[in-house]
C-alpha cells in the first residue's frame, strides 16, 4: 500500500516551477491534456493568471497526480510487467489536506477536473458568503475581519488541546474563535475576529512563554472551518457535488476506487457517500490532521511509504514530521525526476525478486 496526498487551499502554487515541469515533461503533458478534453489548456492558462484560486489549487495537485500516473505506467511499460505485477503496487489510499480531500474525490473518476475546478471555487465563494453574512447578521462595520493565526511552541505536551481550553474559558468574551486545523500537537491554526483572537494572543502568552504566533494571509478574510460561522454552507455544497454527480451519471458510485483518510476524524471511507458528506461536513470544521497520522501510524500498514503531491511541499514536510514512512516529495522538476529514478529503481528490484522466487521454485 502507498499513501498519496494532496494539499489545501492556502498551498501557493510556483509558476516558474510548474511550467519548468510542463516544459521538460512535455509528452506526458500532451497525454494529460488528451485524457482530459480539449479545454484541459484553458485551466492551465487560468492557473498561470490566478495561481492562488481555489479551483486552480485543486487542478494543479490533480495535474500532478496524473503525471505521477502516466510515469508509473510508463516504468511498467519499460520492465514488461504484467497485469499481475502492477497489480500489487497499485494499492492506494489518500489523504488531502481540507481542500485536497476535495482532489481525492477526483482521483477517484467521480467528475472531471473541470468539474473539481467548479466545487473548488463554489465551496470558496460559499465561505466568503456565509462570512459576510455572518459579520451582517452581528451587526459588524466593514472594518471588522475574520483572520487566521498559526499558533505554535515546541515545548508544549499537546498544543492544539490546551488551546481549546483557552478558548473555552474566554468563550464569553471572545466568542468567534475557532480551531481551524490541527496539523500536529505542537501546531495548530485558529481563526477568529480580530479582537476576539487578540484576547487569545494576551491569555496564551502567559501560558505558553515561547509560543510563536504567525499571521496568515487571508485576502478574503474568510473564516476557514469556523463551525459558527460556516455551518450553513453545508447543504448548498453537498447538493453541487451531488448534481455534478447526476450530470455524469455517477450519482449511483457506491464505492471508492482508492479510499480516503478523512480529515474530519482520521477515519477511512471507502464509500461514495461517506467520503462526500465527510468532505462537506469538515469544510466546515476543524481540520484534524493529527487524527490522520494516527490512522497511518497505528492502523494502516503502509510498506510503499507516501507521495506527497504539490503544488508546494507544505503536506510533505507535515507527513514527513508525523508519520512513520519513507516520504517522496512530488512538486518540482528536481522532485519528479528524483522519484521517478527512485521508483523505478524500486521496481526493477521487485520484478528481479519475483523472477528469481520463480527461478527458485523450479528447482
Amino acid at each position: 500500500m502507498r499513501l498519496i496526498t494532496f494539499p489545501g487551499q492556502g498551498t501557493p502554487i510556483s509558476v516558474p516551477i510548474l511550467k519548468s515541469i510542463i516544459g521538460a515533461k512535455s509528452k506526458e503533458f500532451g497525454k494529460i491534456l488528451s485524457r482530459n478534453g480539449p479545454k484541459t489548456n484553458d485551466l492551465l492558462q487560468f492557473i498561470y493568471r490566478h495561481p492562488s484560486s481555489p479551483g486552480s489549487i485543486a487542478v494543479c495537485s490533480n495535474l500532478f497526480y496524473q503525471l505521477y500516473d502516466i510515469q508509473l505506467n510508463e516504468a511498467y511499460k519499460d520492465l514488461q510487467y504484467t497485469n499481475e505485477m502492477k497489480k500489487s503496487n497499485q494499492d492506494l489510499i489518500l489523504l488531502g489536506h481540507s481542500l485536497g480531500e476535495l482532489t481525492c474525490l477526483s482521483i477517484n473518476q467521480l467528475f472531471s477536473i473541470r468539474d473539481l475546478f467548479n466545487i473548488a471555487n463554489y465551496r470558496n465563494e460559499l465561505m466568503v458568503k456565509y462570512t459576510e453574512k455572518y459579520l451582517v447578521a452581528h451587526k459588524m462595520n466593514h472594518s471588522t475581519k475574520f483572520e487566521m493565526w498559526a499558533l505554535s511552541s515546541p515545548r508544549a505536551d499537546d498544543l492544539p488541546q490546551q488551546v481549546l481550553s483557552l478558548i473555552n474559558n474566554i468563550r464569553s468574551t471572545a466568542p468567534t474563535i475557532y480551531i481551524a486545523n490541527v496539523n500536529s500537537i505542537k501546531q495548530c491554526v485558529v481563526t477568529g475576529l480580530v479582537e476576539d483572537l487578540e484576547k487569545l494572543r494576551i491569555e496564551s502568552q502567559t501560558k505558553f512563554p515561547r509560543l510563536r504566533v504567525t499571521e496568515l494571509t487571508n485576502p478574503n478574510n474568510v473564516a476557514f472551518h469556523n463551525s459558527t460561522v460556516l455551518r450553513p454552507i453545508q447543504e448548498p455544497l453537498y447538493d453541487y457535488i451531488w448534481d455534478i454527480l447526476k450530470l455524469n451519471q455517477n450519482h449511483t458510485a457506491t464505492k471508492l476506487d482508492y479510499p480516503i483518510i478523512g480529515n474530519l476524524d482520521g477515519r477511512i471511507s471507502t464509500f461514495v457517500h461517506h467520503a462526500i458528506e465527510r468532505f462537506v461536513r469538515c469544510s466546515s470544521s476543524t481540520v484534524k490532521f493529527t487524527e490522520c497520522y494516527d490512522t497511518i501510524n497505528e492502523v494502516l500498514e503502509i510498506k510503499d511509504g507516501a507521495v506527497n503531491m504539490g503544488p508546494s511541499n507544505v503536506i510533505h514536510n507535515l507527513i514527513k514530521r508525523n508519520c512513520t514512512l519513507d516520504c517522496s516529495e512530488f512538486s518540482s522538476l528536481e522532485t519528479v525526476n528524483k522519484f521517478q529514478e527512485t521508483e523505478l529503481q524500486r521496481l526493477k528490484g521487485i520484478k528481479d525478486t519475483l523472477a528469481k522466487e520463480s527461478a527458485d521454485n523450479q528447482i
